[in-house]
């Protein structure tokens, strides 16, 4: 995981559409030989600490474009089928006033066959990919993502949890992980690990999570959300864990 280096999450890539460029977006699937097709696999999860539940739209402000009603901050949605090569996607807040509360408005680029978690958070759409590409051996895939707008920027240490390090003889695995940034992953042997973040430069603790169980054949986005010194929704590292291919 020493091999971790920052990278900009393509938010840059994602532009504001209007309703009815969103309802006009056409639907694109790649197919191999044999006409079996790709889909682009999405999942959401709602890091709005000042939204409380939010609905998601894909491709359209229908109503029967909702795939996620409801959505809980700090829950992943299931995982709904996008567009290659973008995705619409709309949220809104999950009230009953008579009209519509639009929070965002974006397109996320997208590949056919890719799988995406795409994080709603205060202040950004922040996309990213996933990748479920098959993990040698008896190992984990694991990146981590910062999406919390008030947290500082982050340098993340990560120990075995039997090992009983002390954060002061780790170094960092990967440094200054500001808000709507992502890691590139990188790969561990399964087992328990301790997950600890500062602010960066210095021996301040963020955030930790201690025994986060990191199994063979998985692959973990670790999320930041949350807002420092907040009691009803605290700085917390959310593990997102998906399956790897066994291909």
């Amino acid at each position: 995981m020493s091999s971790l280096r920052i990278r900009l999450v393509a938010i840059a890539a994602i532009v504001a559409l209007g309703v009815g460029m969103l309802s006009a977006m056409p639907v694109a699937r790649a197919q191999d030989a044999t006409g079996s097709e790709f889909p682009v696999n999405i999942r959401f999860l709602n890091a709005m600490t000042t939204v409380g539940k939010i609905d998601i739209y894909i491709n359209s402000d229908e109503k029967e474009q909702r795939v996620a009603e409801g959505l809980e901050y700090g829950v992943v949605s299931d995982v709904y089928e996008g567009t290659a090569p973008l995705t619409g996607v709309v949220v809104k807040k999950n009230v009953n006033n008579g009209f519509d509360s639009y929070l965002y408005q974006i397109v996320v680029p997208t590949e056919a066959g890719k799988d995406y978690l795409v994080i709603v958070s205060d202040l950004l759409v922040i996309p990213t990919e996933m990748d479920l590409t098959a993990v040698d051996g008896d190992k984990a895939r694991v990146r981590a993502v910062n999406a919390s707008a008030q947290s500082p920027a982050l340098d993340f240490f990560i120990s075995r949890s039997s090992e009983g390090t002390v954060l002061g003889d780790l170094s960092p695995v990967v440094t200054d992980v500001r808000f709507g940034l992502a890691t590139d992953a990188g790969e561990v042997p399964a087992a328990s690990y301790d997950v600890t973040a500062t602010a960066t430069g210095t021996d301040t603790v963020a955030v930790q999570s201690n025994d986060l169980s990191m199994e063979a054949g998985q692959s973990y986005t670790l999320v930041v959300i949350g807002s420092p010194g907040d009691t009803d929704t605290p700085l917390t590292i959310l593990p997102v864990g998906e399956a790897t291919s066994t291909e």
